[in-house]
């Protein structure tokens, strides 16, 4: 009797930690499929900070698979890998709102077990929006997964109920949808002024060196290592439900107005516009401004003198309008 006892209470135990949404076609599921009605629009806009093929031995280098564009417009299993740490951020020029239910979804390309439909080969990934690209607010993450053992790089399976509030939940051809519901009580951000996302890659070690964690303070145990060029999160979409105005609207008569090259760049970098570019800032991920000026000279910018890294590029036009570009400076 008393083994019996033990073992229900083991069981009890084991469905409660599996308390969030199932795996994809899964009663209960929250799932998005890539043709659903409901997304009204694909990220075209994207920049990669790539992470390190292993956090712990650096010296593998960075990721290499896929490109920019991998992670741009309707999911196609065309993907770009994070790397341990790496990060994808989107810009929209027509920004997402919060509207009702889902806001917006994200996928990855993971794959399910054919031997049990709850469990799937799942990497990993934090969410962050943000009005202005400096100042970002990150979804509350959660993860029960056991990290007694550690997760493997590749071919291991892991129950999706275990996780919430990440994206890479979901296999490949599904979205993980956001709510930015969960930023209601926040007065410093606009919810109906979204710019930009920040999709950051997982650390799935479950070494207190190298690992990361969830909003309880819980290591977050994912696939690891993953020490190859397709390392970590593989971005393919992030599909928008909710924007501030519909596409056909936006676009009607307009062009993209700037674009800015080569990116990554070295020394110079290019301004194409078709208004005339009347000052510019250039501002650290962190929020600090590097650069500043009140005239571009012939839409070329001496960025010689930074540091390797990623950031933010801001323009304002004659006709007033507000450009923001991220780039890379190798």
């Amino acid at each position: 009797m008393k083994q019996l006892f033990i073992l229900f209470f083991v069981f009890i135990a084991a469905n409660v930690s599996a308390q969030y949404a199932p795996q994809a076609g899964l009663l209960g599921s929250t799932a998005l499929h890539k043709d659903s009605s409901i997304f009204v629009d694909w990220a075209i806009s994207c920049t990669i900070n790539r992470g390190w093929m292993n956090v712990a031995d650096t010296a593998l280098g960075k990721t290499t698979a896929g490109v920019n564009s991998s992670a741009s417009g309707f999911p196609d299993g065309d993907v770009v890998s994070l790397g341990d740490g790496g990060e994808a951020i989107y810009y929209f020029s027509n920004p997402i709102v919060n509207g009702p239910g889902f806001d917006f979804a994200i996928f990855e390309n993971g794959f399910r077990n054919p031997a049990d439909s709850n469990l799937s080969y799942m990497e990993l990934a934090f969410v962050e929006v943000s009005n202005d690209g400096v100042n970002y607010k990150r979804f509350a993450a959660t993860s029960h997964i056991d990290t007694s053992i550690q997760t493997a790089g590749f071919g291991q399976y892991t129950d999706c109920r275990l996780v919430n509030g990440l994206a890479g939940k979901y296999i490949a051809n599904y979205g993980t949808p956001f709510d930015l519901d969960e930023f209601l009580p926040l007065s410093s951000i606009n919810l109906n002024d979204i710019h930009y996302i920040k999709i950051k890659d997982v650390v799935g070690s479950i070494h207190r060196n190298d690992c990361s964690y969830d909003a309880q303070q819980n290591i977050i145990n994912d696939p690891y290592p993953t020490d190859f060029i397709s390392g970590g999160f593989d971005l393919d979409a992030l599909g928008i439900i909710h924007q501030l105005y519909p596409t056909s609207i936006l676009n009607e008569g307009k062009e993209n107005i700037v674009s800015i090259y080569p990116n990554p760049c070295q020394n110079q970098l290019h301004i194409q516009s078709s208004e005339r570019v009347k000052r510019g800032t250039v501002v650290s991920l962190e929020g600090k401004v590097i650069w500043q000026s009140k005239e571009i000279d012939q839409n070329n910018i001496d960025i010689s003198s930074l540091k390797e890294g990623v950031y933010l590029l801001k323009l304002e036009t004659e006709k007033g309008n507000i450009i923001h570009q991220y780039f890379t400076k190798n």
